[in-house]
């Protein structure tokens, strides 16, 4: 079966977000829709299997989403019946678990001082 591709507001905006990110670095509109157009195309592999994106766990759990990365990006999905729904793009050196989540995977505990 091929999973349509559904990608959110937020995905849109980011996928902007990126296009912008890439001319500014590049200064070249053509280099900047490629890596769009191969971005997607990335995402668009997992359609006939979308479950071997790589599995995100947040706390030690498996949140439902998956990722695909292309190179300094991570594209987050769920699988819901027949599709992947892209909800963020997100650099892959941000802390993309705060952006997700509200906190990071990472962050300490409070913890009691024994004195």
């Amino acid at each position: 079966m091929t999973f349509e591709i559904i990608y959110s507001p937020a995905a849109v905006s980011d996928l902007d977000r990126v296009w912008d990110e890439v001319y500014e670095a590049s200064q070249s509109f053509d280099i900047a829709d490629r890596y769009i157009t191969d971005l997607r195309a990335a995402v668009s592999k997992k359609k006939n299997y979308p479950k071997t994106g790589t599995p995100l766990s947040f706390m030690g759990e498996f949140t439902g989403i998956y990722y695909v990365t292309f190179k300094e990006y991570m594209a987050f999905y769920r699988i819901n019946e027949n599709r992947m729904e892209i909800g963020r793009i997100l650099f892959s050196r941000s802390d993309y678990m705060k952006t997700l989540f509200g906190k990071s995977d990472y962050t300490l505990e409070d913890t009691e001082d024994d004195d």
